[in-house]
C-alpha cells in the first residue's frame, strides 16, 4: 500500500475510540497520528495507542507539527456554531476532512419533533386574501370543474376550496398517483364535513398526451378548468430544458386545445412572477405558456386568463419548510443570498386568488394579487428563527450563493402590460400575442426535441423576452 495519510482525530470520546479502532482493523489508508480534545484530564494520555496532544486551540500547530493530511471530526457534544468554526479553520489548509454523524450522542438518537409552522405568521403585516364563498358557490354549483396538477401544492388547495362551493362534479387530474391518492383521500373526509353530494373523480393522466386529454375532456365535459400542472423548480429546470418545454409549454397547449374543442366556459392558467422578464428556463416556459393562453382567448368561446403570484410559502418548492427543519435539527441554515427579495403569499391565499380571478369577466387578462412590497430573504429568515423560539446568534448560517437561473428580485408585470386595480387586492394586466410570436412558439414546439439544453435555453429566453407593441392582436 502507498504511504498512509497522516490523520488527526478531533474528539477523544467513544466516537474517536471507535474510529481509531476501525481504521486500524481495516488497514485503512488513513493513519491516526494525533488526537485533539478539550478535556484537560485526557491530555498526554493515549486512546487506542494514539496520543491526545491537546485541545482545539492547538489545531493549527498540530496540523503543521504532524504534517496532517486528513482530519476526522467526531465530537458528540460539539455545538453547531463551534463545529462550523472548526470547519472554517480546516478549510484554510489543503487537507481533506470527514465529519462523522454523532451516532454516539443520545441527543441525536432521539427523534426530533418538528412543530407545525403557520406560514401566515411570516407575513404579519398583511391581511390574507379572502374568498367570497357565496359568489363562488353560485357560480360552481351546476358546473363540472377540472383541475390539472391536482396533487400539487396549489392544485390540492384549489380542490379543497372548490369542493366547499359544491360543484356538480370535481375532477382531479394528475400524473403522480401518490399525490392524487393523497388529495382524493383528504377530499373524501372533507365531503362528509361539507355534506357535499357531488362527485369527486380522480384521473391519472399526463397533459403531454393530447389523445388522452381529448378523450377525458369529451367524457367529462368540464365547464371550468384550472391549469396548475407545471414544472416549477427554477434551478432543476436549468438542466432540464427539454422536460420544461414538454410539460410547461406543450402540456399547456394541449390542455388549452382540449378546452377549446369541448367549449369549456372558463380556462385559468396558474402562472408565476418568474414569467416576467425571465432569466431562467422555468420562467421562460411559463411566459410562453401565458402567451398561448392569452392568444386562445381572442379566438375561441372559452374565456381564458392568467393568474400570477410570487413565492408560495409552504409549497413543495419553497425553501422555508427546509429551513424550519434545519432550525429544529440544529444544523446550519443553507441560505442562498440574504439580500435576495421576493413577493410572498400562502398556499390558501394563492388558491383563493386563482378562484376569485376565474370569476372575473375580463377577457385576455393577467391577474396579479397585491402582495405588497418584496421582502428580503434575510428578514424572512429572522422571522422564521423568531417563530422557532431560538436566538439568531445561536443559529449557524451557511451562505451557498444564488442558484442557477435565480434573480435577486422579481417583477409582477412586463412594461408592455397595462395594469390597473380591479379590486382592492387584485391588479389586471393585458397582453396581445402577435402572429409572429405564435408562429415562433409553435415552431419551437415542433422542433425542441432536436436541440441540446443550452441551445434550447437560449431560444426560450429569446422568445420569452421578445417585446411586442401594445394592442397588436392576431387570430387563427
Amino acid at each position: 500500500m502507498k504511504d498512509k495519510k497522516k490523520t488527526l482525530i478531533i474528539g477523544a470520546g467513544l466516537g474517536g475510540e471507535f474510529v481509531i479502532k476501525q481504521l486500524n482493523e481495516l488497514n485503512s489508508e488513513y493513519e491516526p497520528v494525533a488526537i485533539l480534545d478539550d478535556n484537560l484530564d485526557k491530555w498526554n494520555s493515549r486512546l487506542q495507542g494514539v496520543r491526545i496532544v491537546g485541545g482545539l486551540a492547538c489545531l493549527d500547530g498540530c496540523i503543521e507539527k504532524y504534517k496532517i493530511e486528513h482530519i476526522i471530526l467526531v465530537i458528540s457534544t460539539l455545538d453547531d456554531k463551534k463545529r462550523q468554526e472548526i470547519i472554517s479553520r480546516i478549510r484554510a489548509y489543503n487537507i481533506t476532512c470527514l465529519i462523522l454523524p454523532d451516532v454516539f450522542s443520545t441527543k441525536h438518537n432521539k427523534k426530533v419533533e418538528i412543530p407545525e409552522l403557520n406560514y401566515s405568521e411570516l407575513l404579519p403585516s398583511r391581511f390574507e386574501f379572502q374568498l367570497d364563498y357565496k359568489e363562488v358557490h353560485r357560480e360552481m354549483r351546476q358546473k363540472t370543474v377540472l383541475i390539472t396538477g391536482a396533487g400539487g401544492s396549489i392544485g390540492s388547495e384549489l380542490a379543497s376550496q372548490i369542493l366547499k362551493c359544491h360543484p356538480k362534479k370535481l375532477i382531479l387530474l394528475g400524473k403522480g398517483e401518490g399525490s392524487i391518492f393523497q388529495i382524493s383521500t383528504l377530499l373524501e373526509q372533507l365531503k362528509k364535513e361539507e355534506s357535499y353530494q357531488g362527485e369527486v373523480i380522480s384521473v391519472i393522466a399526463d397533459i403531454c398526451d393530447m389523445e388522452q386529454l381529448f378523450r377525458l375532456f369529451k367524457q367529462h365535459k368540464p365547464d371550468v378548468v384550472y391549469h396548475a400542472a407545471a414544472h416549477k423548480h427554477v434551478p432543476l429546470m436549468e438542466n432540464n430544458a427539454y422536460e420544461a418545454v414538454k410539460n410547461n409549454i406543450v402540456g399547456t397547449y394541449n390542455v388549452i386545445q382540449a378546452s377549446k374543442e369541448t367549449e369549456v366556459e372558463k380556462f385559468t392558467m396558474v402562472s408565476t412572477d418568474k414569467a416576467v422578464n425571465p432569466e431562467n428556463i422555468m420562467g421562460a416556459t411559463k411566459r410562453l405558456a401565458e402567451k398561448l393562453t392569452l392568444e386562445i382567448d381572442t379566438v375561441s368561446k372559452t374565456k381564458c386568463n392568467v393568474v400570477r403570484f410570487g413565492n408560495v410559502l409552504g409549497s413543495r418548492g419553497s425553501v422555508f419548510p427546509k429551513l424550519w427543519e434545519q432550525i429544529h435539527r440544529g444544523v446550519p441554515l443553507t441560505i442562498t443570498n440574504p439580500e435576495m427579495k421576493r413577493y410572498f403569499m400562502t398556499i390558501p391565499e394563492a388558491s383563493k386568488l386563482v378562484i376569485s380571478a376565474s370569476m372575473l369577466t375580463q377577457r385576455n387578462a393577467i391577474f396579479v394579487l397585491d402582495m405588497g412590497e418584496q421582502v428580503e430573504l434575510d428578514l424572512m429568515v429572522d422571522r422564521l428563527i423568531s417563530l422557532s423560539g431560538k436566538k439568531k446568534e445561536d443559529i449557524v448560517m451557511e451562505y451557498v450563493g444564488v442558484r442557477p437561473g435565480e434573480k435577486m428580485s422579481e417583477e409582477l408585470f412586463n412594461k408592455e402590460e397595462f395594469s390597473s386595480k380591479v379590486s382592492n387586492k387584485v391588479y389586471e394586466g393585458n397582453y396581445y400575442t402577435s402572429m409572429s410570436e405564435l408562429l415562433a412558439i409553435k415552431d419551437l414546439m415542433a422542433n425542441y426535441k432536436g436541440m441540446d439544453n443550452e441551445t434550447l435555453r437560449q431560444k426560450l429566453l429569446l422568445l420569452a423576452n421578445q417585446s411586442v407593441p401594445q394592442n397588436v392582436s392576431m387570430g387563427l
